[in-house]
Parts: structure tokens; sequence; C-alpha cells
């Protein structure tokens, strides 16, 4: 693990984060995986970005085989937890349907972005879906009904995921890195709680 302090920002690498990058790049014989790699950091680039509007600094940046994790004392705001998916989003529309389609990365980079703005949204684990979601619940409903729909998010997020997931895994469509990583996330969420 290589740990640092950056303006007062605890920045740590884990060694999975290295592992996982390398062997998702080596895997990928498609070439996607780069641009995936940047859509990602435009997103938590995004929460970063909204954070610093707010006057916040985050209090350390994980980088795991799980994904890059920004995390602060305090709650979030709305604005930072939808900044990545709505930058992924916008990305998306100026690289896929606004800018001349001339070249091969601006559509994959656009695709790229719309696959991480939707994963991101899935209401599962620490991904910015389920904290949304929770805003939203405890913000309007009873605390037993909130946690009532949370959990049938949660269950459908994992269902539909799994569900997805094996169908590009059958087909050939999909990464066995990003197979990983997933199954990753939904063990670390599992054994989190």
């Amino acid at each position: 693990m290589v740990e640092f302090i950056l303006c007062g920002v605890r920045i740590r690498f884990d060694f999975s984060f290295f592992a996982a990058v390398g062997i998702f790049l080596a895997f990928d014989k498609a070439g996607y995986g780069i641009y995936c790699l940047a859509a990602c950091f435009c997103h938590e680039f995004s929460h970063l970005a909204v954070m610093l509007a707010e006057g916040k600094l985050p209090d350390e940046i994980i980088f795991s085989g799980g994904g890059i994790c920004i995390r602060q004392r305090s709650d979030a705001s709305c604005a930072v937890l939808a900044a990545g998916c709505t930058v992924n989003f916008l990305l998306f529309i100026v690289y896929c349907f606004i800018l001349p389609k001339d070249s091969i990365f601006k559509l994959m980079f656009g695709g790229a972005n719309m696959v991480i703005g939707i994963f991101n949204l899935i209401p599962i684990g620490s991904l910015d879906g389920k904290r949304l979601l929770e805003k939203a619940c405890y913000g309007t409903l009873s605390y037993s009904a909130a946690q009532k729909v949370l959990n049938i998010a949660e269950v459908l997020g994992y269902l539909l995921t799994l569900g997805a997931l094996t169908i590009l895994v059958l087909s050939g469509a999909v990464n066995m890195t990003a197979v990983s990583v997933l199954i990753y996330i939904f063990l670390m969420d599992f054994l989190l709680k």
C-alpha cells in the first residue's frame, strides 16, 4: 500500500488497484479498458470538483481493486453524489451525439461514460445510486418505510446486475476482469454489513 497526504487529503493506493487495472488492461482485447478508466476518472473528478465548489475537502481518496472512493467526514450533498453520473451522461451525449463521429475514440469514450454512469446509479454497495436513494428515502419516508424501500431496491439492484452480468458473460461480451471487480464489490458489501 502506498499512502501519502496531499493538501491535507490522505491519498491511498492499495496494491489491489494496480493489480485490477493491470489485469483489466491485459485481458482487454477490444481496447475498451482505457476508455473505461478515463470515464471513471472523469466521474470521480466530478465528485471532487463539486465537493471543492461547496468549500469542502475530502478526508481521503482510496484507490482499491473495487474502484476509487472519495470519503469525507461530513455527509455528502446530493449535488456531490449526483455529479459523477451527471458528468458521465453529459460526456456520453457530447461524444456520441454532438461532436462529429470522425473517430472511434469519441464513440468508445462516450459509450464508456454511459456504462460508468448507469453502473454508478445502481442502488447497491457504496455506489452513488444507493447513497442518493438513501437521502431521498430518509428525507421523505419514516425510518421503517425507508429501510423497506432500500432493502427491496438493493435486492433488485443485485438481481438485475447479476442477471445482466450472466448474460454478458455467456455471450462473451464482457471482460472477465470487470466481472472480478463486480464480484469484489458484492463481497465487500456483504462482508461489511
